[in-house]
């Protein structure tokens, strides 16, 4: 109820500044065709420049567009605009290699974390049937669901993550990462 009566407010108040916009256009349209009438060019061009004054001062009205401040002493304006910039903002001092390390972390996150399940000694479940293709030098496929333990530290193989397991009696070289899940505990 009462948004509609703020709605109701503004489009009087547009309303009135319409209004009052075009009683002064009309005014300097008059004096205006009186001018060229008259052939008075000097006139009509001082008739112009007052034309765009008033439309400028209405229009800073209606926005109400602050002007600049005016900067008496610039050093203390400077002084203080640095020592608000301090309290917002804090200084901070990097430590040596801290700004490029930070930025690696940053820019390869998912590649830094070493996952916990290629640990050596770790028990770990797959979660897909892996190919004997997709590994090295294997002679059977591991199949989803299989309890393996890492015996290697993770390495690169086929642009992969990769650690070598034991499934039972048989090693596996070359177990991507990302296929290993810890074992959930039952207690």
């Amino acid at each position: 109820m009462a948004s509609k009566m703020w709605k109701d407010k503004l489009k009087d108040a547009k309303k009135i500044v319409r209004e009052d916009h075009e009683l002064i256009t009309q005014g300097f349209d008059i004096r205006k065709e009186k001018a060229l009438e008259d052939g008075d060019m000097d006139e009509v061009r001082k008739i112009e420049l007052e034309r765009a004054e008033a439309i400028r001062e209405r229009d800073f009205q209606i926005t109400g567009k602050k002007q600049k401040p005016i900067i008496k002493d610039p050093d203390l304006y400077a002084e203080n605009k640095k020592a608000n910039f301090r309290k917002r903002k804090g200084i901070y001092e990097w430590a040596d290699g801290g700004r490029l390390l930070a930025r690696e972390q940053r820019v390869s996150k998912k590649k830094n974390m070493d996952s916990p399940v290629a640990a050596q000694g770790s028990l770990a479940t797959v979660c897909r049937d892996i190919s004997r293709w997709e590994m090295m030098n294997a002679e059977i496929s591991l199949k989803r669901g299989s309890v393996v333990m890492p015996v290697s530290d993770p390495y690169v193989h086929n642009e992969k993550k990769c650690v070598t397991v034991m499934a039972g009696p048989n090693i596996f070289a070359g177990v991507p990462v990302a296929t290993l899940r810890p074992v959930a505990d039952d207690d």
